[in-house]
C-alpha cells in the first residue's frame, strides 16, 4: 500500500505517515485526493433569497445539491456552462467556495451587531460569509499579510455587497494592538495545506516535516494572540487544510493545556484522531471534526470550536 503511495507521488515521509495513522484507507484519501472537487457555491443571502436564485439557477439548466452543513451552500452536479460566466456570478449573488470552507463561519455562527476577528481572511470567501451571517451588521476585522490577496479579498467583498467588514494589511499577531475585544473569532490559520492535494499535487512531494512544525510554531502563536481578545464566553474557531495532526489536534491539545478554555460540540464532520501515531490525548478532542475527501468529498479539512471560559 506504501508504494501505491509512492507511485501516486508522495515523499517516502508522508506516505508513511499516513499509512501509521489510517492504515488501508489512507490510500483511498489519496485516491480521492487525486479526483477533482465538485464546484460548489454558496447563495450571498445580502442580495437575494436562497430560492430565488435556485429557481434562476435550475432555468438555465444548473442542477445542484445541498451542502449538509449549510442552507446557503451547493454543490453542482450540472453545469451546462460555466457558473461564473452568469449574471448572477458577476452581480454578486453567489460566491464559489468549496464545500468544507463553508463550515468555520457555520460553526463560528456569528450575530447581527457582534464584534467579530477574522485572522486569516484572503481571498475573503470566509470574510463574506461571516458577514453574511451577521446580515452586514456589527462589525469584521479582517487581517491578512499578502497585498494581493487583499486586493482581491476587496474586490469580492465589494461585488458581494458586504459593507461591515475592515480590512488590514498586516499580521493578525498585531491584533492585540487594536485595544478591541471580540464575541467571535475564526482562525483559519494558515498551514501546509496538505489536505488540498487536488489544487495543489506538488504538496506530495515538497513538503517537509520541518514545513509542519514552522506551522504549528505559527498557528500556535496565532491562537494565543487571538484568545488574548476574545471576551469572556466568546467563541474562536480554528480550522486548516491540513492532514497533520501536529497542525490540528495536537494544537488543540496545546490549547487545552495552556489555556483556560473549552472545545464545544460540532455536528458534521468525523471525530478528530484521539491517539495519532499512539499519542493519547484528552477524550475532549473528538469533538473537534475531521473532514475527508474519500468521504465527504470535499478538501482534507479541520475544524475546532472553542470557547474561552
Amino acid at each position: 500500500m506504501i508504494e501505491r503511495l509512492f507511485s501516486l507521488g508522495y515523499s517516502k515521509t508522508f506516505a508513511e505517515r499516513y499509512y501509521r495513522l489510517w492504515g488501508e484507507r489512507a490510500l483511498a484519501i489519496a485516491e480521492a485526493m487525486e479526483k477533482p472537487l465538485p464546484r460548489c457555491f454558496r447563495v450571498n443571502t445580502l442580495q437575494i433569497e436562497v430560492p430565488k436564485l435556485t429557481k434562476l439557477l435550475n432555468r438555465k439548466g444548473f442542477q445542484f445539491r445541498r451542502v449538509p452543513w449549510t442552507r446557503e451552500g451547493f454543490c453542482l452536479t450540472r453545469e451546462p456552462f460555466s457558473i461564473t460566466s452568469t449574471p448572477e456570478y458577476l452581480s454578486g449573488l453567489l460566491y464559489i467556495q468549496e464545500a468544507s470552507s463553508m463550515y468555520p463561519p457555520v460553526a463560528l455562527d456569528p450575530k447581527p451587531g457582534e464584534v467579530v476577528a477574522d485572522m486569516a481572511a484572503a481571498p475573503g470567501g470566509k470574510t463574506s460569509y461571516i458577514a453574511q451571517l451577521m446580515k452586514n451588521e456589527g462589525i469584521i476585522y479582517a487581517f491578512d499579510v499578502g497585498e494581493e490577496r487583499l486586493k482581491e479579498t476587496r474586490l469580492n467583498l465589494s461585488r458581494l455587497g458586504v459593507i461591515n467588514t475592515v480590512l488590514f494589511h498586516r499580521s493578525s499577531l498585531h491584533i492585540d494592538e487594536l485595544g478591541v475585544e471580540f464575541d467571535k473569532i475564526l482562525l483559519d490559520a494558515p498551514c501546509t495545506g496538505s489536505g488540498t492535494i487536488h489544487k495543489n499535487p506538488e504538496r506530495k512531494a515538497n513538503r517537509s516535516m520541518d514545513d509542519v512544525k514552522f506551522c504549528q510554531g505559527l498557528q500556535m502563536k496565532l491562537l494565543e494572540k487571538g484568545l488574548s481578545v476574545l471576551k469572556r464566553g466568546g467563541v474562536l474557531v480554528y480550522s486548516t487544510c491540513s492532514l497533520e495532526p501536529e497542525e490540528n489536534e495536537f494544537v488543540v491539545q496545546w490549547v487545552l493545556d495552556n489555556f483556560d478554555v473549552e472545545l464545544l460540540p460540532l455536528r458534521y464532520g468525523e471525530p478528530a484522531l484521539r491517539a495519532p501515531f499512539g499519542i493519547g490525548l484528552d477524550e475532549e478532542i473528538s469533538k473537534a471534526r475531521r473532514f475527508y475527501p474519500d468521504k465527504h468529498k470535499t478538501s482534507g479539512f479541520f475544524v475546532a470550536r472553542l470557547a474561552l471560559k
